[in-house]
């Protein structure tokens, strides 16, 4: 309900009087009643500092200062009145431009391939793509849709939707079993050269029947793709998403440790600031992209 004190609801009301002739006409045509219209009408007055009105118990008379008021106020009413059309139209447009940030691996290898079939099937769509390891803020850096990865879904005042799950697993090159041994524990595991990969934040160990256990190493890297590739050369175990590695371990050139290893899956999702009935644009985009991850084979991640 609008408040009797915004000042749109005065001028409108103060119009609608104009327009109709009397207060009471006035009142019936906004469903309001006729005292308050006079009161709406005295507090424009107020506001103003000006009679906009001479009022009898048979007619008004518009005075100066009101033709004035009313020319004004008639521009601002079709002005506000055109900006509620094109805010209504914005929600079912399928069409406009959408900023859009991805976890770099998982963009560049899944994502970066549905935008491009995303565009070639709605050309009227204009996107621009962030592939970065750290999460943006979505209020500062005007985005539309944050792609997230979260084992527990952060409290926060957005929408969220979960598109498909990512099991982290342990993996070595057969050399470096070889050479160092496979262990046969958590306990074990954290003894060995344990390579880490820094995303938004540093997962430097494994917390197992309330015990955490430390990981030490050789290797820090903020990029998937050099943790893999350590990997296969032998130099230590890592943990890396089973996603990225199922060709390697079908070919034989990782080995999983651990696999019986108790462990908690995670979510790959989309982040966003409105809820998807009002934004079509939003809609579309999701409602593509989920159906393209169904369709998208995993084991193909790491080629």
């Amino acid at each position: 309900m609008r408040r009797e004190y915004d000042k749109y609801h005065l001028i409108n009301v103060f119009c609608s009087v104009v327009d109709h002739g009397s207060l009471s006409k006035a009142a019936k045509h906004l469903g309001l009643s006729t005292p308050t219209v006079s009161k709406t009408l005295a507090q424009l007055e107020q506001a103003l500092g000006q009679v906009l009105l001479n009022r009898t118990t048979r007619a008004i008379a518009v005075t100066d200062a009101g033709r004035i008021a009313y020319q004004k106020g008639q521009k601002i009413i079709s002005s506000f009145t055109e900006l509620e059309d094109q805010v209504a139209e914005a929600a079912t447009l399928t069409r406009g431009k959408l900023k859009i940030t991805f976890p770099e691996t998982l963009g560049l290898k899944v994502f970066s391939h549905i935008c491009n079939d995303f565009q070639k099937a709605f050309p009227d769509f204009s996107l621009e793509l962030i592939f970065s390891p750290y999460h943006l803020d979505l209020i500062e850096d005007d985005i539309d849709i944050a792609f997230r990865v979260w084992e527990t879904l952060p409290d926060c005042q957005f929408y969220a939707q979960p598109l498909f799950s990512i099991r982290p697993i342990f993996i070595a090159a057969p050399t470096y079993l070889e050479e160092h041994g496979c262990p046969k524990s958590i306990a074990e595991l954290s003894q060995h050269n344990i390579m880490l990969t820094r995303l938004d934040g540093l997962e430097d160990g494994w917390s197992i029947d309330g015990k955490f256990y430390q990981f030490n190493g050789n290797l820090i890297s903020n990029k998937t793709f050099h943790t893999r590739a350590a990997t296969l050369n032998g130099n230590g175990i890592a943990k890396l998403p089973s996603y990225f590695c199922q060709r390697d371990i079908k070919k034989g050139r990782l080995v999983e440790v651990l696999p019986d290893l108790e462990r908690k899956d995670k979510t790959v999702g989309a982040i966003y600031k409105v809820k998807r009935k009002d934004s079509k644009k939003i809609d579309v985009f999701l409602n593509f992209a989920q159906e393209r991850l169904q369709e998208y084979d995993f084991s193909l991640f790491d080629e």
